[in-house]
């Protein structure tokens, strides 16, 4: 996992305005979701995994046990029951919320990248970001 503890940059999208547009949230949110380019990075301490993503908005960190449901509490008081799975180099988090929705988040990391693939139900689209090291 040579992955683990290294930071990754944005680099580029596609179709991911599309994708935020399909979540149905207030335009305020949209704007600011569509301008979100972080940095990213993946760490390990034991069992417990913490990702964090860093950016001019402010960082973001959550931690999670791999294969462990958990109560994820997003901004504006959204919540989704998350479950984060582990294979080889793919991290998949699922986003389970009251409404029904489910949002996919694959993470592939490579040495010099990471693939970054978003899918939902209710959407037909699929998103990329791409990240660089």
């Amino acid at each position: 996992m040579a992955f683990l503890g290294k930071l990754y940059s944005h680099d580029r999208d596609e179709n991911y305005e599309p994708y935020i547009e399909s979540l149905g949230l207030p335009a305020d949110r949209v704007a600011n979701l569509k301008n979100y380019k972080p940095q990213q990075k993946l760490e390990k301490n034991g069992d417990t995994y913490t990702m964090t993503a860093v950016s001019a908005a402010g960082d973001r960190t959550i931690s999670f046990k791999v294969g462990e449901e958990f109560d994820e509490n997003l901004a504006e008081g959204h919540n989704a029951k998350t479950t984060f799975t582990l294979d080889g180099n793919t991290l998949t988090q699922t986003q389970k919320f009251a409404d029904g929705n489910i949002l996919y988040t694959k993470r592939e990391y490579f040495d010099d990248k990471l693939i970054v693939t978003l899918t939902r139900t209710n959407w037909d689209g699929t998103a990329v970001r791409y990240y660089k090291a």
